[in-house]
Parts: structure tokens; sequence; C-alpha cells
């Protein structure tokens, strides 16, 4: 598996979560068919992914995971969708 940085492809998406919310930091990602949102605060790491063909599977979840989070044994939140089509990822700081 191998995360690519299409952020400058995603430059309304990047310019909207810069201007409305708090984070300070905004990075997009594909994974194949998956599109990973990579945001950061002062205070939060926010990491999105979604799959409109699938469900996301775990272990694309726990290779983003390991990659993104560099810190060791952080306290993380995760929150499926119903479908498992949309992943969240919430890390407080």
């Amino acid at each position: 598996m191998h995360l690519i940085d299409v952020t400058n492809s995603y430059r309304d998406l990047v310019h909207s979560q810069l201007n409305s919310t708090d984070v300070n930091y905004v990075k997009v990602y594909s994974l194949g068919n998956t599109s990973v949102v990579y945001t950061e605060s002062d205070t939060a790491i926010g990491i999105a992914i979604e799959n409109h063909d699938r469900r996301v599977r775990k272990d694309e979840v726990e290779f983003i995971i390991k990659r993104l989070i560099k810190e060791r044994d952080p306290s993380y939140l995760v929150t499926f969708d119903k479908n498992q089509r949309v992943v969240e990822i919430h890390v407080d700081k």
C-alpha cells in the first residue's frame, strides 16, 4: 500500500478547511480508491478516510494510523459510519 499526496488536486477543499475551521495544516492522500484527508490543529489531529465503492478495510485503517500518527502509543478514537465507507480518526495532542 502507498499513500500518494494529491493535495494539489483538492485546492478548494484545502482552502475551505483552512478558512472555515481551526485547522492549520491539511493534506489529502490517495490510497487507491480510498481518499484520506489529514487535518491538524493546535489541539488535535483528524483523519477522514472514505471509499465510495466499498467498505474501508481494517488493514487500510491500520496502515494509515501507522503512517500518519507518528507518536508512540497515542490514544485515538476511531469511528465508522453505518456502511463502513467513511472512517474518522481523532487524536488529541
